[in-house]
């Protein structure tokens, strides 16, 4: 496996992430908005390529230094799993990844930019990859949102939460058969989060009522269809 590096908040590279992140956020959403329905579409597919580019090139990297394993690079982690979703909902709009990345890629994309665990190894196009790929599961959604024009359904909120426990019930058994870590179901992240309650399988539960918590919140604040 390879070892993660813990990016310590408040660093100088952590703040490097953070800034970045949000200017490329709001600058996407500010530029955006008023532009026309061609102009946002272009955007949009212009970002799904974006995302398809940079997990190739880091696949790539990754198999060209003989790090590449099935332990630390198969797309399982919930922000991957997000990932892959954005990739195609930019291009489709389909209502059901829309509210998947409403509801749960702006929590982890928040959360994994806030306590970094860099899993991928460690270069300069890793810390981009990173930092770009999770500032992309938060602009995502808000772009969809508020530039598209997007809203969820009244019910959405709890059915994404049980759509969410389909990869969590595929994975858990996986990591013990791999000898992995996916959504972090076989032991806990290094990084030192305040959510991260017991040790194993106690601290699963709450981080899946934390969640919870996190979607019902985006639920009362997110626009909504009648």
């Amino acid at each position: 496996m390879i070892d993660h590096f813990v990016i310590q908040p408040l660093s100088s590279i952590w703040w490097i992430g953070i800034l970045s992140s949000v200017l490329f956020i709001f600058l996407s959403i500010r530029l955006l908005k008023n532009k026309s329905a061609i102009v946002k579409s272009n955007f949009a597919r212009g970002l799904s390529v974006a995302f398809i580019l940079t997990y190739i090139i880091s696949n790539t990297i990754a198999i060209y230094n003989g790090w590449w394993n099935l332990q630390d690079n198969l797309p399982l982690h919930l922000c991957r799993i997000s990932f892959f979703i954005s990739m195609v909902v930019l291009l489709t709009r389909k209502q059901w990844m829309y509210e998947w990345v409403l509801f749960l890629a702006i929590p982890s994309g928040i959360h994994s930019m806030l306590t970094p665990e860099m899993t991928k190894g460690i270069s300069t196009w890793f810390y981009f990859d990173y930092y770009f790929v999770h500032a992309g599961l938060i602009l995502v959604p808000l772009y969809l949102t508020i530039v598209m024009g997007m809203k969820s359904r009244a019910d959405a909120w709890w059915k994404t939460i049980l759509r969410l426990q389909i990869p969590v019930a595929i994975i858990l058994p996986l990591n013990f058969l791999l000898e992995s870590n996916y959504i972090y179901l076989r032991h806990k992240p290094l990084v030192d989060n305040p959510f991260l309650i017991g040790e194993w399988p106690i601290y699963i539960v709450f981080l899946e009522l934390i969640m919870l918590v996190h979607v019902f919140v985006i639920h009362k604040l997110a626009p909504k269809h009648i």
